[in-house]
This record gives C-alpha cells, sequence and structure tokens, in this order.
C-alpha cells in the first residue's frame, strides 16, 4: 500500500502494534469516557448557570503566556503524514515527480534543524501536524518525530500546539487498520458518505464512540508528548454547535489531567466564528491578504480589520485570539509567496486590534525555508524584525481598555464583518458586542453609539438594558430593518419587535424612511435598511461625544486607541496599507499631555513627536510613518483620566 512510506521507519519496520492495540481496545469496546459535562447552551446563546460550569470556560485555566499580546504564532505543517496529506489532496505540486521537491521538504520539515527558522522569526507559539485523519499505525512516525521536536522547541522557550482535525478521514488506510471505522464515517441523507474532498477524504460522524476514543487516544499521546494546546481543524456547521461543545469537553477533559492549562482553539470559518465561545481559545484562516492595491482602474484597500474586531470581541478579553491571512491577492497561499514588507503589514494590522498573525509556510516558502532560499530567508528575517519589536515592547500590548464610543451589536450569523471591514474604512473606531453574551449595565455605560444592524434574536434582558441606557444614560441607539423583532424562544404570533416601545414602531406599521424618537436623555432612531458604510458612519458621529484622540484622516491610514490602566497611559496605534513614508500627521487629544513616545519597527529617521499644548488639549505631530508607528501618550499629572475616558 502506499502509506507504507510513512509507516516505515529508518530501519524499515512497519509501526503496526499501536493499531493492533487500537483495534483490540475498540473491539473490547474500550473508549474513555471523560467527564463531558457539557449541560447545553441557553436558547438564547447566552451563556447559562450549567454552561458556566464547563471547565473549559474558566479563564483562570488559561496560562500567562497565551494571554493577548504575549505570544507570536505560526502554522508549522509539516512531516510525512503533511507530505502525504497534500499529494491525496491534490496540492499544487505536492506531486512525487514535481522538480520544486516540496515533498522532500514537507517531509522533513520536523528536523530540529529547522528550529532556527522559528527563532529567525521571533515565534514563540507554533502548532504542529500531530494527527490529520490517518490511522495510528501511519501516523506513528509521525509522532516519534515530533516527541523530539516538541522537546528541543521547549528547550528554546516556544510553545507548541498539536493540531488534529475533528473528522478528516483517509479511509483507505483508515479501513486497512482499523475495519470498525467504516461505521464512524459521517453519512449524508441518502446514505453516501460526507467528503471533504473527492475521492481520498471522508468526514467521520464525531458523534460515534469509536471515533471520539480514536481522537481522545491521540490527544492524550500529544498531550504527554508535551503539547501546551491543541488547534483542531474542519469544523463545519454541519456537526451542530451542541455536538461540536460536547466533542470539546471531552477532549478537554482527557486533555487538561495530563496539563490543566491547556488551551484549545479551533479553525472556525465564516457562519461559525462565534463557535469560539464554546472553548478557551479563538482563531479562524478566513483573513484576506492586506495592502493597498493599484492593478485596477480604481486603487483599493484591503483589510481585516472588521474581522479582527469581531474575533476579537468572541475572545472577551481572556481567550487567547489568532487569525491566519489564508487569503491571497494572487494566487494562492500555498503556491504565492507575502513578500516581508506584506507580512509585516499583516503582523502589525492583527497586533493593532489585539490579536496574533499566524504565520503560513506551508508549499513553496517552506520549501524555501528548508533548501535556504535567500530571498525567503530575507522575508523570514523580515517578519522577525517586526515579532522581535513585538515581543521587545510585549507591555504596550497587554491588558487593553478600549476608548471607542460605538458599539456594534451583532447576532450569530457572521453576516455583519464584511460591513465592519467597510465602516473601518471610514476610519471610525467601534467595539462588538454579541446578542448571547448577557448584557452588562457597566459596558454599555461606556457608549455613545449602539448600532443592532438586523440583530436577532435579543432577549427580555438585553431589550431592557437598551431601553435603560438610551433614556437614563443618554445614548444613541440605531436599529437597522428586523432588529429585535425574534426573541431567544420560539416565535409566537404576537410577538412584536422587542425595542419597538423604544424605536415607536411595531410590526404592522413599520416606517418606510428614518425615524428618530428623542427617549429620556438619549434617542432611538430606526432605519428600514442598512445604508452604505459611508451613510453610516456619518449618521454614528452626529451622536458621538468629543473624542479624547481625534487622529488626522489619511485615506491609507488606520487607527485604534487603548488604554492601559496600570501604567496611566494610552496607546495609539497607526497603521498605512500603503506602505510609503507618511510625514508630519496631526493628532489632536482633549486633555493636556505630559510626555508622549513613538515606538516604530520600521526604520525611520525622525521619531520624536512634537506636542503642542493649547489650554486643555494638546496636539501631536507624528513627523514619520512608513508601515506602523506605536504612539505612546502620557496625560498630564492633573488630568483625571475617568473624565476623558467618558
Amino acid at each position: 500500500m502506499r502509506f507504507s512510506k510513512i509507516r516505515n521507519s529508518e530501519s524499515g519496520e512497519t509501526n503496526t502494534s499501536l493499531a493492533k492495540n487500537q483495534r483490540g481496545r475498540l473491539k473490547a469496546g474500550w473508549f474513555l469516557a471523560g467527564v463531558g459535562i457539557f449541560l447545553g447552551l441557553a436558547a438564547t446563546g447566552f451563556a447559562s448557570p450549567q454552561q458556566a460550569l464547563r471547565p473549559i470556560l474558566n479563564p483562570a485555566n488559561v496560562p500567562a503566556w497565551f494571554q493577548t499580546g504575549r505570544f507570536r504564532s505560526a502554522r508549522w505543517d509539516g512531516g510525512p503524514i503533511e507530505a502525504e496529506k497534500g499529494e491525496l489532496t491534490g496540492w499544487p505540486n505536492f506531486t512525487p515527480d514535481n522538480p520544486l521537491h516540496i515533498l522532500q521538504a514537507t517531509r522533513d520539515w520536523y528536523n530540529p534543524k529547522t528550529i532556527r527558522y522559528l527563532k529567525i522569526a521571533h515565534i514563540n507559539w507554533a502548532w504542529v501536524t500531530w494527527s490529520n485523519g490517518f490511522s495510528p499505525a501511519t501516523e506513528a512516525k509521525q509522532w516519534r518525530l515530533l516527541r523530539t521536536y516538541i522537546k528541543a522547541c521547549h528547550e528554546n522557550n516556544i510553545r507548541v500546539a498539536a493540531y488534529f482535525s475533528i473528522g478528516n478521514m483517509f479511509w483507505e488506510d483508515m479501513f486497512e487498520h482499523l475495519p470498525a471505522s467504516v461505521a464512524w464515517v459521517k453519512r449524508r441523507p441518502d446514505g453516501s458518505p460526507w467528503f471533504y474532498s473527492r475521492p481520498s477524504r471522508y468526514m467521520a460522524d464525531i458523534t460515534k464512540a469509536g471515533w471520539l476514543a480514536l481522537q481522545k487516544e491521540r490527544v492524550i499521546a500529544a498531550a504527554r508528548a508535551g503539547a501546551d494546546a491543541f488547534w483542531i481543524d474542519n469544523t463545519f456547521n454541519y456537526y451542530g454547535e451542541q455536538n461540536v461543545a460536547h466533542f470539546l469537553d471531552e477532549i478537554y477533559a482527557v486533555a487538561s489531567r495530563i496539563n490543566p492549562h491547556i488551551v484549545i482553539m479551533s479553525n472556525y470559518n465564516r457562519s461559525i466564528y462565534t463557535w469560539g465561545r464554546l472553548q478557551n481559545g479563538v482563531t479562524t484562516e478566513d483573513g484576506q491578504e492586506p495592502g493597498y492595491y493599484t492593478d485596477k482602474s480604481t486603487p483599493y484597500l484591503v483589510t481585516n480589520a472588521g474581522l479582527l474586531r469581531y474575533n476579537e470581541a468572541i475572545g472577551e478579553g481572556w481567550r487567547p485570539v489568532s487569525v491566519e491571512d489564508g487569503g491571497r491577492h494572487v494566487g494562492t497561499r500555498e503556491t504565492t509567496l507575502m513578500a516581508g514588507p506584506k507580512w509585516q503589514l499583516a503582523i502589525a494590522e492583527c497586533a493593532m486590534y489585539h490579536t496574533s498573525l499566524e504565520i503560513f509556510v506551508e508549499g513553496m516558502f517552506l520549501r524555501d525555508l528548508y533548501f535556504q532560499n535567500a530571498e525567503a530567508l530575507n522575508d523570514l528575517r523580515a517578519i522577525g524584525r517586526y515579532n522581535a519589536f513585538l515581543e521587545q515592547n510585549q507591555g504596550y500590548y497587554t491588558a487593553p481598555k478600549s476608548l471607542a464610543q460605538v458599539a456594534i451589536l451583532s447576532d450569530t450569523t457572521d453576516s455583519i464583518v464584511s460591513s465592519l471591514n467597510k465602516l473601518s474604512e471610514q476610519h471610525l473606531n467601534y467595539d462588538v458586542l454579541f446578542n448571547y453574551q448577557k448584557p452588562r449595565q457597566s459596558v454599555l455605560d461606556h457608549y455613545k453609539v449602539v448600532v443592532a444592524p438586523n440583530t436577532n434574536p435579543l432577549s427580555k434582558a438585553w431589550d431592557a438594558a437598551l431601553a435603560r441606557w438610551v433614556k437614563e444614560k443618554g445614548g444613541t441607539l440605531i436599529a437597522v430593518q428586523d432588529a429585535s423583532l425574534f426573541g431567544p424562544a420560539p416565535a409566537a404570533a404576537d410577538r412584536d419587535f422587542g425595542l419597538g416601545g423604544l424605536l415607536g414602531i411595531t410590526k404592522r406599521a413599520i416606517p418606510r424612511e428614518m425615524q428618530a424618537r428623542h427617549q429620556g436623555k438619549g434617542l432611538a432612531i430606526y432605519l428600514p435598511q442598512m445604508p452604505t458604510a459611508g451613510e453610516m458612519a456619518s449618521l454614528i458621529r452626529k451622536h458621538m461625544a468629543k473624542r479624547a484622540i481625534e487622529v488626522e484622516p489619511r485615506a491609507t491610514v488606520f487607527s485604534n486607541v487603548a488604554y492601559q490602566a496600570r501604567e496611566r497611559r494610552i496607546v495609539l496605534h497607526l497603521l498605512n496599507y500603503k506602505q510609503g513614508l507618511q510625514q508630519n500627521i496631526h493628532i489632536r487629544t482633549s486633555f493636556p499631555v505630559k510626555r508622549v513616545e513613538i515606538l516604530s519597527p520600521d526604520t525611520l529617521g525622525r521619531q520624536r513627536a512634537l506636542v503642542r499644548g493649547a489650554g486643555s488639549e494638546s496636539e501631536i505631530i507624528v513627523p514619520e510613518l512608513h508601515t506602523y508607528d506605536l504612539v505612546v501618550i502620557y496625560p498630564d499629572e492633573g488630568v483625571n483620566i475617568s473624565s476623558i475616558l467618558r
């Protein structure tokens, strides 16, 4: 069989003992039970009291090194089974007769010599391919390699996550070595197998006891080998939220017995991003290669700002969040290498929105690094320069408090993400809240404007909290189209808009034009349809208060601002998507400034800010920005910080 080239060790022996043991245990009905205390989500999606008891959702169990701002990550796919996966799936250049030698480089990627590349890139957290759907007999050699590799990573202060697929099965190999696995295949309604990709990759039914037992064995083996985290791939919406949550609880139960601080991340794609709330880590591969492009008649900008803010919100301040920019402006991630400066832009974009960029090397980049191609090594050094900057200035990226005056109240469909990217292009800073979160008045009171874009369902708790915030705190609510028409319970004939009394609408009398009603100290606005991003940004700005930090608008320059209470400082991120020299950027503050520092990973001629005072306000001039600057602002000692944050 073709899989023997993976199974054979250097001495030529075939490792079948693990498969025999596995068959014996499955035949005897041996399944690891785990504590598996999944108790379901409330119909609203809020965390119910039972949900709060799930051990995986205890923030105290997330280790300090895995907090936002403290890790720099990479997808470090490789090894014999990854090469075979690429060949069977038909990835570009993953063919035995290909002169590019990608298969050779991929098979030998877990040679400890490649750890030097992680060090050059200043990566302190990398995930490795532990299991991708082959039988234990076939994956045995990979595990032996990784035990040595993980140990070497730890010796170099690099943490490791073990990759495994939630359900991928290379069925020929699985059926040969685990005949019982034919019963684990997920079936379509007509009885046919559910493919990941034809003809080699089936998807397993994650509710099958045999499959879950096998996954637990894989997880236990990886945890014992020293894995600090797990990175789960191929979770699709057809598995169902409750089934996935149960699977995660079972996996976490066995892994946390070995490592109580284990972190589990799953690669969720659009439509299920918010499933990240089911676990203690958040990640997606749905980012796009950012930049300012001129290859069309009208220049345009590609940003991930909305996606990053959205996933940061899922993290809720305690889950680590990482994002891979899996999309390429031209070509695919396996075949098209991003140049060093573009990697730097992507790293900075993630950092300014409190996430980590997952560097992707698989394919041509991996091949070129393995064979020490000069251009690839230069790109890696460019990555390392930006990651080293984040490492050296780690304190500026931890425990940030948002200064945004605007919140977008979203549902769990992920439909708003594209609009959030567009809204970001209007140089508007905002936070994202979710309808499954319990409304907290102290959080709402931080905002001047809340937008509910077609948000459903809304619970009575949310309806009441928003009404109080408008009437008593003077907030402006902007509700779009059918927002709040549905509650968390099944639809009833007499159900009306939950915010109808506040907005002055009913489902029998829906305005065809914008309607604004003063309610107590605040304002409730109803929009019959979603406006353009520019129109929405203009409407929002009309109802915002004077901002503590105002950055001079420039088309390709984005900003994000946060406050660090312990250090009593404001951290302003400036990012230039055009990546060309911008000079003399003006920043206004609503308070007098004591001191300003400018930090940058770029080589700039002038890095000292000019600060001008004008009574109770100040003007800061940033002399130069190429790609990324960090502007650290310290208010005067006499400034009442709480007053400028309101």
